[in-house]
């Protein structure tokens, strides 16, 4: 499979300044480190290991999925991590393990993704194992903005299952923004405007405990154009515009 790397342009970005005149910001949405994304409904693994997104001005929040394709197993909520291919990480003393060029992955070494890990849950309903030791990479997740993006285009690669796409954008279920099959090495483009929150679906399960993942990267975006004499931190610019996703193919167990 062919790698994609996503560009975008920096308009105007700052760590604290005066708007002298309308203009697009830009920053990007994935911090250069590993680790566990907080999300406000899960404690993360490892403290030591976690990352905050709040100073990027967003939030995530973990969402249950249905999966109708398998019917004996019950999945959790799923993790969201950042990682890099060519580094090996633990997680919660070996809940989750991330080798160095996973199975499936093409990804670039030296890269940061942004990737889910599923959970499954035991017939109590309580948290049983992570599936595939955490190379699942399957989720549903709430992203939600401090401030509205004027526009946010999500760049998916090379989507050859159905299942990952946007559910809702700003608390309104779409039905128009799912993503078909496609053939090896595709690109397809989801783009919304005027965004406050949106729910993501990243990939889906076969039935088996395994199933066709994905991971984003290149996170970039552009914000609605703020006051012009309104001063912003970084903290308070950073967020809005393009998502790269990039499909990742988990073996069976």
């Amino acid at each position: 499979m062919r790698k994609f790397n996503v560009i975008a342009g920096i308009l105007g970005l700052g760590l604290g300044f005066a708007a002298a005149a309308p203009a697009a910001n830009a920053a990007s949405l994935i911090p250069q480190q590993e680790g566990e994304i907080r999300l406000t409904n899960l404690d993360v693994l490892d403290e030591n290991q976690a990352i905050d997104t709040s100073g990027l001005g967003f939030s995530v929040t973990s969402l249950e999925f249905d999966d109708v394709e398998a019917p004996g197993i019950e999945y959790g909520l799923s993790r969201l991590f950042i990682d890099d291919a060519a580094t090996e990480n633990n997680y919660g003393n070996g809940f989750i393990k991330f080798s160095t060029g996973d199975a499936g992955t093409n990804a670039g070494f030296g890269e940061y993704w942004l990737r889910a890990a599923a959970i499954e849950l035991d017939e109590n309903g309580n948290v049983d194992k992570a599936s595939e030791g955490g190379k699942l990479e399957v989720g549903r997740f709430l992203f939600e903005f401090e401030r509205e993006l004027a526009e946010i285009t999500l760049d998916f690669f090379d989507v050859e299952s159905l299942g990952s796409g946007i559910l809702e954008v700003n608390g309104q279920t779409v039905t128009d923004q799912m993503l078909a099959i496609g053939p090896d090495g595709n690109t397809q483009s989801l783009t919304l405007n005027n965004v406050n929150s949106l729910v993501l679906q990243l990939g889906n399960t076969n039935g088996v405990g395994s199933g066709d993942g994905v991971l984003i990267s290149g996170v970039q975006a552009v914000q609605s154009v703020p006051e012009p004499t309104t001063t912003f931190s970084l903290g308070a610019l950073a967020v809005a515009g393009m998502f790269g996703v990039k499909k990742r193919k988990n073996l069976k167990k």
